[in-house]
Formats: structure tokens, sequence, C-alpha cells
């Protein structure tokens, strides 16, 4: 993710690099799946860096843990809690598109 983020924030136009860059004024919010670890680093990170390659942040982000059983079910059990933050987050991102 880090290397994709490096190149689309690049300059545009390689004479000037300080130019806009794909990712210019775009919306983006992060959320994250992980087993059994907080998001709170990762998070952390992205706040630092999206804003730094000029992207426009939208809180809150999510994190969701996975339930143990998934590794052999493949089926991902989101707790109803996680699914209102998602769905918070999903309307924040929403909100500041239109």
């Amino acid at each position: 993710m880090k290397n994709l983020l490096d190149w689309a924030s690049r300059a545009l136009d390689l004479s000037d690099p300080t130019g806009p860059s794909a990712l210019n004024a775009k919306v983006v919010t992060v959320s994250s799946v992980a087993n059994g670890t907080s998001p709170d680093e990762v998070f952390k990170h992205y706040r630092s860096l999206l804003p730094f390659i000029r992207m426009n942040v939208v809180e809150p982000f999510t994190g969701v843990g996975i339930n143990p059983e998934a590794w052999g079910t493949g089926q991902l059990t989101v707790a109803e809690d996680k699914l209102a933050e998602l769905s918070a987050q999903a309307d924040a991102l929403l909100a500041a598109l239109n």
C-alpha cells in the first residue's frame, strides 16, 4: 500500500514535483480488518501520511477484528457495534463527497 500511495502521490507534471498528483484533494477514509491486533498504530500512520500527500481525510477510521473461525470457514463475522461503526464511517464519507 505504501508503494502505491508513493507512486500515485507524485506530481502529474514531472517537471514540477510540487504540482498536483492523481491523489490531490481526493476524499479518503480507512478501514482495517486484522487478526487480533489493534489498528491504532496503522491508523496513526495513515492520519499522518494521507494529509501529507494532500488527500482529504474523513474520520472516523474503523477497525474490525477477524473472528478465529474465519480462517477455517472463510466467513468473517462482524459484531453489531462494528457494523454500526462501519455504517457511520460510510455515512461520513458520503457526506464529505456531497
